[in-house]
């Protein structure tokens, strides 16, 4: 399920995979990772978890880099990025 956070606009969704498939793996199939510009409008955003790509549409936290750590100010937005999509 695709939502709008600014207006809670559901605009896409996928059906049809088994609850065992990962999140990243379903969403390939829906509409809005082949077209999200005919889907968010722009200037918007949605944001979801580690997951997803980080696209200009599609907001995500910072991942850690293998062997390196997150800048402070990495880790408050992710601190606070959890608290909104969740």
């Amino acid at each position: 399920l695709i939502v709008l956070p600014h207006n809670l606009l559901v605009v896409d969704y996928g059906l049809g995979h088994p609850g065992s498939v990962h999140d990243a793996w379903a969403f390939q199939g829906t509409h809005i990772a082949s077209n999200p510009m005919q889907l968010i409008p722009c200037d918007h955003w949605t944001w979801a978890d580690s997951a997803y790509p980080s696209e200009t549409w599609c907001v995500v936290p910072f991942k850690k880099p293998k062997g390196g750590r997150l800048s402070r100010d990495q880790n408050v937005y992710n601190k606070y990025l959890s608290k909104v999509r969740t």
